[in-house]
């Protein structure tokens, strides 16, 4: 095929996946426990009938290539037995847990996401995602599990040769190896909208939506203690806000709120380490608060009931990001129930 056929046929390739919707191109099969997917984009199921006696269901997810970099998960559904306080809210009866992440969930987690690092490697390709679920008949009074996941192969762009290298190479082939080569230059150009930064556990690219702590469920949580993870947003080029409006945000503090302080920096994070103070907060750096009956506060963490009716600005340079961290304390005068926002990026 001659140079100006493969430019168009470039060019008509990232047409289309600029086109496609990124949430949408892929569509795989599903796959049931004890299964292994070699495909692109595939979605977990839960068996029909769960044993009453208790079940290990294991799926395994294979490279579709070396350059897969990440999964994402979205929970389409997903439903397991609440955490459990012993002595904090933990999961003991169910668990979900994937290799790669260094914290287990369960409880009501429909709707939410997470992105798994993966770097496989020539000898080792796959990657496992686990269900434990607990005996029904030991213990009654749980319901019924059920989850269905879509999980995707996201690939990041190989520090490859530039595209005229690439065209000039393939320009010595046959059309139909040519066609497949660029349908996989492509693809990995659609992956680059889908990636979260390195280091992020949630994702969030669109311009508006809703960010929840784990096992929000109807608002009820309490989320789950021993965690830590980054909250990431997207940024273009034009966008110079990020700004969150809480409907719901309730989480330890070490002390009560006071006049001067309703929840931020010290009450939620000591400068000192100590082991018997919580140390439960959304942590937003270069934060702007507007909150009821409060001048406009600077702060950067927030716990208690800090941001109920409130709303937060951050304009500083750089990338929306935010951390939650949850400690292995709880304290039943505390409520850890968590947050819901309402976020736009503008």
């Amino acid at each position: 095929m001659n140079f100006p056929m493969t430019f168009v046929l470039i060019v008509l390739v990232i047409g289309l996946v600029q086109l496609l919707p990124a949430d949408a191109q892929y569509s795989g099969p599903t796959l049931a426990c004890g299964g292994t997917s070699l495909v692109k984009s595939t979605t977990l199921i839960a068996p029909n009938n769960i044993a009453s006696t208790g079940l290990t269901c294991v799926y395994t997810i294979r490279a579709l290539n070396l350059r897969v970099c990440q999964l994402r998960l979205d929970f389409n559904s997903f439903s397991l037995a609440q955490p459990t306080l012993d002595p904090y809210p933990r999961c003991i009866n169910d668990v979900f847990s994937v290799q790669n992440l260094n914290f287990d969930l369960c409880g009501e987690n429909t709707g939410q996401h997470v992105y798994v690092p993966f770097n496989p490697t020539s000898t080792d390709r796959t990657i496992t995602i686990t269900f434990n679920i607990a005996s029904r008949s030991r213990i009654p009074t749980i319901g019924v599990p059920y989850w269905n996941i879509r999980v995707q192969q996201l690939e990041c762009p190989t520090v490859a040769a530039p595209v005229a290298d690439v065209v000039a190479r393939q320009a010595v082939r046959e059309f139909p190896d040519e066609l497949d080569a660029l349908a996989q230059f492509g693809r990995t150009l659609h992956d680059v909208g889908l990636l979260a930064p390195n280091g992020c556990l949630q994702y969030f690219s669109g311009s508006s939506g809703t960010v929840e702590s784990f096992n929000f469920g109807t608002g009820v949580g309490p989320y789950l203690g021993g965690m830590n993870y980054a909250i990431c947003f997207r940024r273009r080029r034009t966008n110079h806000l990020l700004r969150l409006k809480p409907s719901t945000f309730e989480i330890a503090s070490s002390a009560n709120p006071t006049v001067e302080n309703p929840g931020l920096d010290e009450l939620c994070y000591s400068n000192i380490a100590s082991e018997v103070r919580s140390e439960d907060n959304l942590h937003i750096p270069n934060a702007v608060a507007h909150l009821p009956a409060f001048p406009t506060l600077r702060a950067s963490r927030f716990c208690s009931r800090s941001l109920v009716n409130g709303e937060v600005d951050v304009t500083a340079p750089g990338p929306f990001i935010m951390y939650f961290n949850s400690d292995q304390l709880f304290d039943p005068f505390h409520l850890e129930t968590g947050f819901s926002m309402h976020y736009e990026v503008l």
